[in-house]
Formats: C-alpha cells, structure tokens, sequence
C-alpha cells in the first residue's frame, strides 16, 4: 500500500537531486550541496511555475530555476523562502571563487525576512524554547538580520592584515548592505541599523590591514630617515591596502599623513629626484582624496595635506603645464595654501620674463600678455620671490616701448 509518508519521501527525495543538481550548476560539478538544501526546492514548489522549474532541474536543466533564487525579483515571498534563500546565498558565498554578489543576495534575503516578525518569533522560540528569557529572544529577534553581516566583519578583519582575497570579497559586500536594504524593502529602522553596522564594521577591518604598514612606519622613522626607496617601497604597501580595501578614503589618510614627513625632507633638501620617487607611489591616492575634496568641500580638514602632496608632484614633473594643472588643482581644493599661491605666482612671473627679454622691446603683445600674468601672480602672492625682478622687467619695457606706468 502506497502510504502518504511514502509520498512524502518520494517528493523529498525528488527534491533532493533537483537541488543537487541545481547546486552543482552553480558552485560546480565538484562541490558537495550542502545537507538539507532540498527544503529550497520544496518552497519553490508553492510559487507560480515553481514545481516545473523544479522538474526540469530535477530532468539537468537546472536554470529554469534561476530566475526563483533571486531575492530582488520575489515580490512579498513567503518567509520560509527567503530563510532558504538567505541560506542558500550564503553557501554559495563559502565558496572561493563565488563573487561578492552571493553575499549579497544573502544579506538582502535576510532584511527582507526582517520584515516578518511572526515568522522570526515562531522560528525563535521552536529553537530555543524555554531557554531564553522573553527579554533576551527579542533582542536576538532583533539582531537575527544582521548576523550576516557580523559573519562578514569578522571574515573581512580576520584576512585583513594578509590582504587575501576572502576577506575582500566579504569587504565588498558589507559595502553593498545599503543596497541590499533597498532591494529587500527592509524596515527604515532596520536597514539603518545595518547600514551603520556594515560602515563600523568596514572601518575596523580597514583599520587592521593598516596596522602592519603603520608598525613597520614606526619602526623604521625611529632608526633615522629611510632611503627614498625604502620609502617609496613602504607606501606601496598603503597602495596595496587601498586596493583592497576599495580605494577607501581612511587608508589614503594615512598614507598622506606618513608620507608628508619623508617628502618634506627630500624637498628642503632639493633631492628632486628623490622626492619623485618617494610620491610617485601615493599618485592614484592624491588623486582620488582630491576628487573626494572636489565634490564635498566639507572634507576641507583633508584639503591642506592633499594640496600639500600635489605641490610636491609639481614640482619633480617634466612641464610647466603640468606644474600649473597639479597648482591650479592644489588651489581649487585648498584656496588659502600658501605654497601653492606661492609657486604658482614664481611660475607665472617666470612665464612673464620670458616674454620681456630686457635689452630689447618686446612686443606690445607680449608686454600686454606679460602684465596680465604678473598681476596675477601678485593677487596670488604679493610676496613671490620673483616679483620684483619681474616688476623690474616690465618697468624697462615699458620705457622701452614709450609707455607710461
């Protein structure tokens, strides 16, 4: 006699190699599904074209069901989808070479099952019972969302100092929690909530891939000045920082913060060459805390540090374009930096010598050219050191042309 628990095993194990199926097709023919999976497929059964897209994986065809294990595309799911969604995602996100996005279809599976209290309660108190006091299994209630994303702070801080390539893929995701609250129509309160969590949580794993670069700093500025290879060899590793972390701005802070110190020395040296190869790493960093300056004038405590950096390029760069471009760039983000007006007004009164030869009248052209550039200069900074030889210049020019001051 054909018995309904008969049944039942017979749809759980159908189940069962639909999912394999399914699962290997994502994560590879060699990759073992995880136990109880097939409690997706018994879920997605309920959905509209659900049991033939679990019949046609079930039959290798396991794309049909694609389109089902997407979060972003479940309009008001039952919670026990979304349960089995988030703890699908999440297995596929174990796997090395799984990109960032199943972490976050995880993260968003779980907001989106913050909406369904009921559903979270009831899954609560079947797997703690009595164990816990009210009290404690609301604020675990609470928290239960956001567990995905304490799972992956603590994978991106633990590879952090290492750099390796796990703890940046759990990096990039916790940068994408704000996303994924938007995808999964999280509760405003919980998705702020997790929003912060993510940020705290990014800060700290950052903060522990710098702490190497930063001890090896301090070890080697207290044994005297490093060579400018040495140097320039110990801010490549804040490069190295930066890139994984996602061109993050705190990471560009200390490396601007470490670097000043080494290329003032090289620059009141006038060790040129030096104080190239010092910088030359920190470029894409400059650059990038510069844009941020330039598209949020709030960030101006940055501003003076970075200007600062480009003054040094501009002065170890092969043109005078170049040295005006990184100038002009260094004034636009901080316009009160002394040592930016001040090069740029020696540079635009050396521009305006070259047009007043001294012996000879220049053209009127010239001269009318000259006199816009050393005014300049001198609302830039009246106290430019090539001024007065500049003033002087014109000066005899325009005696030389027979026009009066």
């Amino acid at each position: 006699m054909w018995r309904d628990e008969d049944e039942a095993l017979l749809a759980r194990l159908t189940d069962e190699i639909a999912f394999e199926r399914l699962f290997r097709a994502q994560a590879g023919p060699d990759v073992r599904p995880p136990a109880r999976g097939a409690g997706l497929c018994a879920v997605l059964r309920r959905l509209p074209g659900g049991s033939d897209a679990v019949e046609a994986a079930r039959a290798d065809n396991p794309h049909a069901l694609h389109e089902h294990l997407e979060p972003a595309r479940q309009i008001d799911p039952p919670p026990e989808l979304l349960h089995h969604l988030a703890l699908h995602h999440a297995s596929l996100a174990d796997l090395p070479a799984t990109s960032p996005d199943a972490f976050v279809r995880s993260i968003t599976a779980w907001l989106a099952l913050g909406r369904e209290e009921t559903y979270l309660r009831d899954l609560g108190e079947a797997v703690t019972g009595s164990a816990l006091a009210r009290q404690d299994l609301d604020r675990a209630l609470a928290d239960a969302p956001l567990w995905c994303i304490d799972d992956l702070g603590e994978r991106a801080r633990t590879g952090a100092r290492d750099l390796t390539s796990s703890a940046q893929r759990a990096l990039v995701a916790l940068r994408r929690v704000q996303e994924a609250a938007r995808i999964a129509r999280a509760p405003e309160a919980l998705a702020e909530r997790a929003a912060r969590r993510a940020s705290s949580l990014v800060a700290v794993a950052v903060e522990e891939a710098l702490a190497p670069v930063l001890a090896v700093f301090a070890e080697v500025t207290t044994k005297g000045e490093p060579s400018a290879a040495e140097g320039a060899a110990m801010l490549g590793r804040f490069v190295a920082v930066w890139r994984w972390s996602g061109e993050d701005e705190s990471v560009e802070h200390a490396a601007i913060e470490q670097a000043t110190p080494l290329a003032w020395a090289h620059y009141r040296a006038s060790r040129w060459d030096a104080l190239r190869e010092i910088i030359s790493p920190l470029t894409p960093l400059v650059d990038s805390l510069a844009r941020r300056i330039e598209d949020d004038p709030s960030k101006l405590a940055y501003a003076a540090r970075a200007a600062q950096m480009l003054v040094f390029r501009s002065d170890v760069v092969r043109t005078e374009r170049e040295t005006l471009e990184l100038l002009d760039r260094a004034i636009a983000i901080c316009p009160t930096h002394r040592n930016a007006r001040l090069m740029k007004a020696n540079t635009l009164c050396e521009q305006a010598l070259r047009l007043l030869p001294g012996a000879r009248a220049p053209t009127r052209h010239d001269h009318d050219k000259a006199v816009a550039l050393i005014d300049r200069a001198e609302q830039l900074y009246p106290g430019a050191t090539r001024l007065p030889e500049a003033k002087k210049r014109l000066g005899e020019a325009k005696k030389l042309l027979g026009i009066s001051s």
